[in-house]
């Protein structure tokens, strides 16, 4: 679902060539490798959150600014997708453009409270003297 937001949001249908037909070859490559990129930073940030080996392996430095890139990320996409909800008529659209936001901020969410780490009260992290 995160892909699909990404997708929908950043990445427009490519109509470059109706637009610019004589776009260079660095303007076309822009595209495939934006969406490498965010499929690479999604899928980690999905190991990191879900496969105990992948949190256990990373360092927490490395695994605090990976996650906290994405959950950036995701929420400079929710504000891309309001600005996009509220420039149009009620619709389809809106109502799909909504559950794009939720979704990302639920991605954001989840992301800052990895980074954030287990609380000091938690049971987990208390001391046994």
């Amino acid at each position: 679902m995160a892909l699909l937001t990404v997708a929908f949001t950043v990445l427009p249908p490519d109509t470059a060539e109706l637009d610019h037909p004589d776009a260079s070859a660095l303007e076309r490559a822009v595209v495939p490798v934006a969406t490498l990129g965010i499929i690479v930073a999604l899928a980690g940030a999905a190991a990191l959150l879900g496969l105990e080996k992948a949190r256990t392996r990373s360092p927490r430095v490395v695994r605090a600014v990976w996650l906290a890139l994405v959950a950036m990320g995701q929420l400079a996409i929710a504000v891309k997708a309001l600005l996009n909800v509220l420039s149009q008529t009620p619709g389809p659209d809106t109502v799909i453009g909504a559950g794009m936001i939720v979704v990302a901020l639920c991605v954001a969410v989840a992301c800052a409270v990895e980074v954030r780490g287990p609380s000091s009260a938690s049971p987990s992290s208390a001391r046994v003297v």
